[in-house]
């Protein structure tokens, strides 16, 4: 393994470059979503669309070690560029559909290419942003939520304006911008002294299990927002356009909460930050179900997902503290369990929250996923203070 060297200093436009690239996966996914059941392939039945779902999944999951371990290798540019390349077969396949068969390889390639567009990006900032970590990886999740917003309207109105391909043409033409990005802002590294990889002690420090927790955490309490509020706003007469505002705003509001969010983190510490973000978002969680008008929906999603910044953007930033607690630098490794941990939390949710809609109802299962919430608590109160290295400055590798 070898650390990355580059010959001039990292700005604000190293960690846009990655959101711009988080964008862009998620921009894809929310493009599909209005078009999958559309496609030329004539996808008509709930079991295609959920072997196609099914495939991402898994791709992401058991190519994402795959990644982890060589982006300590090769470096986080060639990772990236990796994954574009990757988008832009599956967005490519997307656009032909000629078959099921080369969907679901689509499918397998896009979940390849999140594995290492996220991967890459979460451990290069985690590299070169050490003093403001939680602050700059929150900025990076808001590419990711703005994709997943814009994607499904650009997706339906581009195909009713210029038919089924036009909205992959865009995913194209943004995927040209983005590797000329990374081309020009992220120069090649150069090797310096070796470092023998061992993450045998890096995986079984109980330092990491916690922030890992915390991520899957998050990533199962604030699942369930996507599956189930749509479907209850539209019963109570809200209309799609009014439902993709209420998403606009609220991952605006995640966004704008990504500096606040790093100040609290640098005066209490990540652990305390993380412990904050898990009792507001069990406080707020509930408030989803107290609402009917679209605006105090709106004001409940919006405190959700400030609340889903203080529990995830201090957790992924701990991920790399663990790295230099344990004298290390294999930020990829460590961040391929960040991906590894938010997937299992999501399905989780996307397994769980429908039956327990059912059974308990909308409000009753977000009172229990807040119950979950609070009882994990005492296993977050044993993150380890954040590791303070000194003379550190934005931009230094490590």
């Amino acid at each position: 393994m070898f650390q990355e060297v580059y010959s001039r200093p990292h700005s604000r436009l190293f960690v846009a470059v990655i959101t711009f690239s988080l964008f862009i996966d998620y921009f894809l996914y929310g493009v599909l979503l209005p078009l999958t059941a559309h496609s030329p392939t004539g996808l008509n039945s709930e079991e295609q669309l959920a072997w196609l779902y099914g495939v991402y999944a898994i791709s992401a999951l058991v190519v994402t070690p795959i990644f982890g371990y060589w982006g300590d290798r090769f470096g986080s540019r060639s990772i990236l560029l990796c994954g574009i390349v990757l988008v832009g077969c599956a967005t490519a396949l997307f656009a032909l559909a000629p078959s099921l068969p080369i969907l679901l390889f689509a499918k397998f390639c896009q979940g390849a290419a999140s594995a290492a567009l996220w991967t890459a990006g979460l451990s290069s900032i985690a590299a070169y942003y050490v003093e403001k970590r939680v602050e700059m990886i929150g900025y990076a999740f808001t590419g990711s939520t703005a994709g997943s917003v814009l994607g499904p309207i650009a997706g339906g109105f581009l195909a009713q304006v210029g038919g089924y391909k036009l909205p992959f043409f865009l995913t194209g033409v943004l995927l040209a911008i983005n590797a000329s990005l990374i081309i020009l802002v992220f120069p090649r590294g150069r090797r310096t002294a070796k470092e023998k990889l061992s993450l045998r002690p890096l995986l079984l420090n109980r330092s990491l299990g916690v922030p890992a927790l915390a991520v899957a955490l998050a990533a199962f309490a604030v699942g369930v927002i996507e599956p189930l509020l749509p479907v209850r706003l539209a019963r109570y007469g809200v209309t799609p356009k009014t439902i993709g505002l209420i998403f606009t705003i609220s991952t605006l509001a995640y966004g704008l909460s990504a500096p606040l969010v790093g100040r609290v983190s640098e005066r209490w510490s990540a652990s305390k930050t993380i412990i904050l973000g898990a009792i507001a978002m069990a406080g707020t969680l509930p408030l989803l179900a107290a609402f009917k008008q679209a605006g105090l929906v709106c004001l409940a999603v919006a405190l959700v997902y400030i609340s889903f910044a203080f529990l995830l953007n201090p957790a992924s930033a701990e991920l790399g503290n663990v790295v230099d607690r344990a004298g290390m630098s294999c930020y990829s490794a460590v961040y391929a369990v960040y991906n590894i941990v938010y997937s299992v939390g999501m399905l989780a949710t996307a397994a769980l929250a429908p039956t327990a809609a059912r059974l308990l109802g909308f409000l009753g299962t977000l009172l229990c996923i807040s119950a979950i919430l609070l009882l994990c608590i005492p296993l977050l109160l044993s993150t380890k203070p954040p590791i303070v290295i000194p003379e550190a400055s934005e931009g230094q590798a490590y």
